[in-house]
């Protein structure tokens, strides 16, 4: 039987981590393991689970500032653990709508 210990080290994530993309994406915890999981496996997942963390970040910034702190600390320890530059923006299979002509 696998522990949760064991579900979020092989989903390389913290549990604050997870407890980011349950909030940003209102989903349950193990759900969020799930999406997190999923996410790290694609060359872009990282740039996305810190984004995650960001944007909570700046909602939690602007509503509850003392809180901020903590999630700015796990925002750094998010970026160090999870490292990988790729930007999904300016992938060359990212789909693109059509370009608007002036």
């Amino acid at each position: 039987m696998l522990t949760m210990d064991d579900c979020l080290g092989l989903a390389n994530l913290e549990a604050e981590e997870v407890a980011q993309i349950a909030a940003h994406e209102h989903l349950p915890f193990m759900t969020a393991l799930e999406k997190g999981a999923s996410l790290l496996v694609e060359p872009w997942g990282d740039a996305a689970v810190r984004q995650m963390v960001w944007d909570n970040l700046c909602s939690t910034h602007r509503r509850h500032p003392a809180e901020a702190a903590s999630l700015m600390t796990l925002y750094n320890d998010t970026c160090t653990r999870h490292p990988n530059p790729f930007d999904r923006r300016h992938s060359p299979v990212r789909a693109v709508g059509p370009q608007r002509r002036h």
